[in-house]
């Protein structure tokens, strides 16, 4: 006697439960290397995932080229740009910007400006924000010269156990002693800085607030509102959306979806 099955409403639930729950058990005793290694962590109250990555705690995969940064003795995330360190303050992973402050002169409660360099971007990765101008910093300011003008004079930056003949002189890029100040101190370096229509804030205190960064890297949303992690494949210089059940070129496919297309195959037969 043949006898013939018809799928009931309840079986086809039946079978898409048997499915799902033996997709999930693969799933939970086999997840992907490289998901669990990019997982975000935490560095001085930051958060740090794609497109950073953690020196010598996450997987250099975890993040885009030159997005490496590091978490230092104080517990602050330090991203080094053109040999100088620069102190994270914040990441808005949303717009694509972090703040920076020069590592030099972060924390130090003192009227004193650090020495530092000009910084150089690489700018296929970072771009300086529009809100963001230039401090000049002049170093070695002959104090004779600097007491002839007296408009000058005014830019001294007050320094306790300095060099009583050599001077620090800072002021913003657009001011009109800038030509006056290279000659009477020589070549300077150039900050960049966050600067606030109307606010009197000193230069120390401009340093320390520091300035804002735009950076360009791979998307990473689509990867990571799938499940998926975000990485990068050095050797081949693509993104990789790393699933926990293995990378993949842009998004993780759900174990639901994989569950309704096995319930298809057996519905098929």
């Amino acid at each position: 006697m043949n006898h013939s099955f018809f799928f009931t409403p309840f079986s086809l639930v039946v079978i898409l439960f048997i499915a799902t729950f033996f997709l999930l058990a693969k799933k939970a005793s086999c997840t992907d290397p490289q998901f669990l290694a990019c997982e975000p962590q935490s560095c001085g109250g930051q958060n740090i995932s794609f497109p950073f990555h953690i020196q010598n705690a996450q997987e250099e995969y975890c993040g885009y080229p030159g997005f490496t940064v590091s978490c230092n003795e104080k517990s602050k995330t330090v991203l080094s740009l053109s040999d100088n360190e620069y102190i994270i303050q914040e990441i808005d992973y949303q717009n694509h910007s972090l703040r920076l402050s020069n590592a030099a002169g972060f924390g130090k409660n003192t009227s004193c400006i650090p020495q530092i360099q000009n910084i150089s971007l690489n700018d296929d990765r970072f771009r300086l924000s529009i809100t963001t101008t230039g401090v000049f910093l002049f170093y070695n300011c002959n104090y004779t010269l600097l007491e002839s003008d007296s408009k000058l004079l005014n830019h001294k930056v007050d320094c306790s156990g300095e060099n009583a003949n050599v001077s620090t002189v800072a002021m913003l890029d657009d001011d009109p002693l800038l030509g006056s100040a290279s000659e009477k101190c020589g070549a300077g370096v150039v900050a960049p800085v966050d600067v606030y229509r109307g606010e009197n804030v000193s230069i120390g205190k401009m340093l320390e607030r520091g300035f804002v960064l735009n950076w360009v890297a791979s998307n990473c949303s689509v990867c990571d509102e799938s499940g998926g992690r975000c990485g990068f494949n050095n050797a081949t210089y693509q993104f990789k959306c790393f699933c926990p059940d293995g990378p993949q070129a842009g998004s993780c496919i759900s174990g639901s979806t994989k569950g309704t297309r096995i319930l298809w195959i057996v519905v098929g037969k």
